[in-house]
């Protein structure tokens, strides 16, 4: 895996910066989302309203109303024809062609928003959850009076996202190798690529003080490589994140100064501002009174007296 441009991180951090100092306070302080029965503990079926379900629980990990109205719109990449759709009273035939790009969030009127799902994803539950986690980013984004355009638009969702804490699932999402009939085949459905995700997810949990080996226990060996290599890349810049954390309205104009990798020492002793040694206080000498130095000449005598007959 190749490690990101410094132009590309430039890019991560200022749109990541930029979303904490607009929303930071309605995030709050999410929690690392994880695909476990912790997180996700209701029973998964391959249906509309399997995956409804699903969408309205990683919703609850998110900063919107529960009371959204919610459609899903089911289609077939390859024909770009539309399928079932699935809405707040149930689901059916939902009639005509689901336009839109696919894993977004499109907004239907106040509160209410389509998503548009490929009814091949469904069968895989990474590409699944990292499609649906760009979805809660989208409508995030639409419930902050965000509306970004255009390519921009995927993107930024998925920034929003990792911000909600959905960043292990985006991440691994960000490739998935699937099998062809040339042999595996290396998948993304996300917009940013594995780097970026891995990047974002590192920012997150350093942000909120959240432990890596959570995260990075979720991952297959190339998202494992990418957070290995980001994660030391965040933690060697301190003064990066300290702006990030305190005035992200700093970085918003992409404008700021990237160190690279360190290694561990450097990392744990380099941030460290260098300190002159504090001066040592001067003692004053106190003058002897005739009594101790008479007692002081006594017993200086006594001991070369000792010396001499031994």
């Amino acid at each position: 895996m190749e490690s990101l441009h410094a132009d590309d991180l430039r890019w991560l951090v200022s749109r990541y910066a930029r979303l904490r100092a607009a929303h930071g306070d309605a995030m709050g302080t999410p929690h690392l989302v994880e695909p476990n029965g912790e997180f996700f503990p209701d029973a998964f079926t391959p249906s509309p309203e399997g995956v409804g379900a699903l969408l309205r629980r990683m919703l609850t990990y998110a900063p919107v109303s529960p009371n959204l109205a919610l459609e899903l719109a089911f289609v077939d990449p390859d024909t770009g024809g539309g399928g079932g759709s699935c809405g707040t009273g149930g689901c059916g035939d939902g009639g005509g062609e689901a336009k839109g790009p696919i894993g977004e969030a499109l907004i239907r009127g106040e509160g209410a928003y389509r998503v548009i799902i490929a009814a091949s994803d469904v069968g895989d539950p990474i590409i699944l959850a990292s499609s649906l986690a760009r979805s809660v980013g989208g409508i995030v984004l639409g419930e902050a009076g965000e509306e970004p355009e255009g390519a921009q638009h995927g993107a930024l969702s998925e920034i929003a996202a990792a911000m909600c804490g959905f960043g292990v699932l985006l991440t691994s999402g960000a490739c998935v190798y699937t099998k062809s009939c040339g042999g595996l085949r290396a998948h993304r459905s996300t917009h940013l690529d594995v780097a970026s995700h891995a990047t974002a997810l590192a920012l997150f949990l350093r942000l909120h003080d959240l432990k890596p080996a959570n995260a990075r226990r979720h991952f297959e060996t190339t998202q494992r490589e990418a957070f290995d290599e980001a994660l030391p890349w965040v933690d060697s810049n301190a003064r990066l994140m300290e702006a990030l954390s305190i005035h992200p309205e700093s970085l918003v104009d992409g404008v700021f100064p990237i160190e690279e990798t360190k290694g561990l020492l450097a990392r744990l002793f380099g941030s460290k501002p260098a300190r002159a040694p504090e001066p040592v206080a001067k003692i004053e000498r106190r003058t002897r009174t005739p009594d101790e130095e008479r007692r002081l000449a006594e017993n200086k005598a006594l001991v070369e007296e000792a010396l001499r007959e031994s």
